[in-house]
């Protein structure tokens, strides 16, 4: 009887050794690409020629960012990210909060169905709006502006906006609510006073999911834009390969500055992610 313990602790060490096992060589395979974008990144052509992209490098070459950064144009095509984020985040989630209110804390026909309706939205495949998209903007008179984004970019974002939101608010008890109409205050004000600073979590979490995809986004950015002034970094980084396909140190360089801000972004907000998403999963 006395075996039987020390067997079950020899055994949960075991799993644990290969979970962790496991967990090392997936990291290792997730870190190994990144690993030769920034080795590569700060090399010489004539390094990477003679040793090869895992070998350390000779000497370090910081102007290649320089050059990819100048000669690239990411100056132009961070601006251009960056406007996106600004105007279209916000919107987003402030559209995607006054839709999620109502479905989560008022009681009205058909508000599961008009629920799954904003859900089926996930399921549409960009490619197949594209052309409707080009032709609405040219009607419009916006195709080929970064303004042509910005409606197909909130419009795609709202499902799943709404369907976190939705699920945050419904964990906020509804007699926090309740107490600030009996003290007079209206819908529009209970919403703002008491709901959304409540919804902190949510709100940060929608931010940051909503920044990087806009950031990474580039079919619809390809497709609506052609001008080279209005490119977004991801239709900016696919120009600079096709330029500098043979200057793999360069081109690196213009990959690492591309993905930096989103990194960054994430390192440093993941813990709200992580608590807006779990939020959302409790029952009220």
């Amino acid at each position: 009887m006395a075996q039987e313990p020390v067997s079950m602790r020899a055994q949960e060490r075991f799993t644990n050794t290969v979970f962790y096992v496991l967990l090392v060589i997936m990291a290792v395979a997730w870190l190994t690409p990144f690993l030769i974008i920034v080795l590569t990144s700060v090399r010489s052509m004539g390094d990477l020629i003679s040793n090869g992209v895992f070998a350390w490098p000779e000497e370090f070459v910081f102007a290649n960012f320089s050059r990819a950064w100048n000669i690239g144009g990411f100056s132009t095509y961070f601006r251009n990210s960056l406007t996106l984020i600004i105007m279209k985040v916000p919107l987003g989630i402030v559209i995607a909060s006054l839709a999620a209110y109502p479905l989560a804390k008022m009681d009205f026909r058909f508000n599961n169905l008009i629920f799954i309706f904003f859900l089926v939205g996930i399921a549409i495949p960009v490619h197949v709006t594209l052309t409707p998209l080009l032709v609405m903007m040219k009607q419009i008179g916006i195709q080929g502006t970064l303004f042509a984004l910005i409606p197909p970019y909130v419009v795609f974002g709202l499902p799943f906006q709404i369907f976190v939101m939705r699920g945050f608010f419904r964990t906020v008890p509804s007699e926090l609510l309740e107490a600030a109409r009996m003290d007079g205050s209206s819908e529009w004000g209970a919403f703002w006073r008491i709901l959304m600073p409540l919804s902190a979590p949510a709100l940060a979490t929608l931010f940051i999911i909503d920044a990087l995809a806009t950031w990474n986004e580039l079919l619809m950015a390809l497709v609506l834009i052609s001008a080279s002034k209005w490119r977004t970094v991801p239709a900016g980084l696919l120009q600079f390969q096709g330029e500098f396909s043979s200057q793999y140190t360069q081109l690196m360089a213009g990959v690492l500055i591309s993905i930096t801000p989103v990194v960054m972004l994430y390192i440093f907000l993941q813990r709200y992610m992580v608590a807006g998403l779990t939020a959302g999963a409790l029952k009220e």
